[in-house]
């Protein structure tokens, strides 16, 4: 038994187990991440993360520097700002296999008062509804060479590293210069606050 217990420590402190964290790559996990995103287009965060069988946190983690940067939820509050600067914006949320796709301008928001709940405006048609960035676990900006042309968006994950949903600018070819000079500002946003993963 105390063999077991010893390699079993032994393992973790090499680094070959899978970290604790749902959230970042081992340096295995990083490897097989980077050989199923070395094509010439890639298959978007959530759809590559059922591929490897790892939470897609844990994937865009071991993204390079230029298609992915994180930070943590606690970062919500000055992405979300930022995404209001949009001049368009396709939300994308996913549950049970389903895929929701609501286009237009993002809305601004507040917390509650009386509860955990970040109440976004509503004003007409379009995104509205309530978000809990309490349980974010990271937010990160992606930029993929996609299928349909450049993939260039926002993912909100939750601390066991699984997507929530995200905010893409539109598919297709190369958006306009401002919506592009508008996804570069919410980049930095993100780039400028504290990384989910060393």
């Amino acid at each position: 038994m105390q063999r077991f217990v010893l390699a079993s420590l032994l393992m973790l402190s090499s680094g070959s187990a899978f970290p604790a964290s749902p959230l970042c790559a081992s340096p295995e996990q990083g490897a097989m991440v980077q050989a199923l995103y070395a094509t010439v287009t890639v298959p978007p965060t959530f759809m590559g993360a059922t591929t490897l069988g790892i939470p897609e946190a844990m994937l865009a983690s071991a993204l390079s520097g230029k298609q992915a940067v994180g930070t943590t939820g606690a970062g919500f509050a000055a992405v979300w700002k930022s995404l209001q600067e949009w001049e368009d914006a396709t939300v994308v949320v996913l549950k049970d296999g389903n895929v929701f796709e609501i286009r237009g301008r993002i809305p601004g928001g507040a917390p509650s008062t009386k509860s955990q709940f970040y109440n976004l405006e509503q004003d007409g048609a379009g995104l509205s509804g309530h978000l809990r960035p309490d349980l974010l676990g990271a937010i990160y900006a992606l930029d993929l060479p996609g299928a349909q042309g450049p993939l260039r968006g926002i993912t909100f994950l939750d601390a066991a590293g699984e997507g929530i949903f995200g905010v893409y600018l539109p598919e297709g070819a190369d958006p306009k210069p401002s919506l592009l000079a508008q996804f570069e500002n919410t980049r930095a946003v993100i780039a400028g606050l504290p990384r989910v993963c060393g």
